[in-house]
């Protein structure tokens, strides 16, 4: 993609994420919860790092347990919100679902911008995914069964993850160690001039290339499964449908999945009712690909 054309597609992502999260709406009704097959016990504020530069607020999990559930696939979620925004309960319907279908979830929340500005956000997912891989079995979790997912900015640091390897090096972990990748409305190439952009990374172009999980595409991905909204931010689609070609042409597996009649909002809003696309979709993916006997 050229970066005339990479301009014209991150402004308006950018313009409409920020007006988006600024003006975010009420949660709208979903229809009726999918049926759960398990209870589900919330365990809060876990501290993922204590190092010395540790943020008291920002260096927390939540875990969404299956009771009774042994040996649990486990699904990392990571919010979203522009980077400068949110937190692990921003979306707690999707903790309750997958744990509900016997899926242990862990939500993070990591530092945001300002102050902290690229790589800090993704140097926090990772710290909280080792965290995970090391004590995660306490709560009944399989450490090598574990899928990573995020919705927006959310989306941009699981792919960065999975894909520039040198994040999990730091902290002693390789891609292998990831089951399956879940980005869900996510920019897979950051750039551009707007002051979104400008507050999360610097401009410089090593920068650029370090954040953009699409330019660190090789032939050692985990299986990705890539949903955008049928009504998402405009380039999103064109990001999405990028990504998903260059993991095939390196002979990645990689599905893509529009959801019809979503918006931005709404395509993990309404994770969790009974029916929907997207919350059927990542099921059925974690069920193809998990390394976990099942029960």
């Amino acid at each position: 993609m050229s970066q005339r054309r990479l301009r014209i597609v991150l402004l308006p992502v950018a313009a409409v994420v920020t007006a988006a999260v600024i003006c975010w709406p009420l949660p709208a009704e979903t229809g009726p919860p999918l049926p759960a097959a398990f209870k589900v016990k919330r365990h809060r504020n876990i501290p993922y790092y204590t190092g010395e530069d540790a943020v008291r607020t920002k260096h927390r999990l939540d875990i969404y347990q299956p009771v009774g559930k042994k040996n649990a696939t486990v699904l990392f979620y990571v919010h979203g919100g522009a980077w400068q925004f949110g937190s692990k309960s921003f979306r707690a319907n999707i903790g309750k679902t997958f744990a509900g279908q016997g899926i242990l979830t862990v939500s993070i929340n990591y530092r945001l911008s300002p102050p902290v500005k690229h790589p800090g956000h993704v140097r926090d997912v990772v710290r909280a995914f080792d965290w995970v891989k090391r004590n995660i079995h306490r709560y009944g979790g399989n450490p090598d069964d574990l899928f990573i997912c995020g919705h927006s900015a959310g989306a941009h640091l699981v792919a960065l993850v999975a894909l520039n390897e040198k994040y999990l090096a730091e902290v002693g972990r390789t891609s292998d160690e990831i089951t399956g990748v879940i980005p869900v409305s996510g920019v897979y190439r950051v750039g551009g001039t707007s002051l979104i952009f400008k507050r999360v990374f610097d401009p410089d172009p090593e920068t650029l290339i370090d954040a953009s999980p699409a330019l660190h595409v090789d032939d050692r991905q985990p299986p990705f499964l890539i949903i955008y909204a049928e009504h998402d931010l405009p380039g999103l689609d064109i990001l999405a449908i990028g990504l998903e070609r260059q993991l095939s042409e390196h002979n990645s597996p990689a599905q893509l999945l529009r959801v019809e009649n979503r918006t931005h909002r709404t395509i993990t809003l309404r994770i969790g009712a009974k029916h929907d696309p997207t919350t059927e979709a990542i099921l059925n993916f974690i069920s193809k690909h998990s390394r976990s006997a099942v029960e």
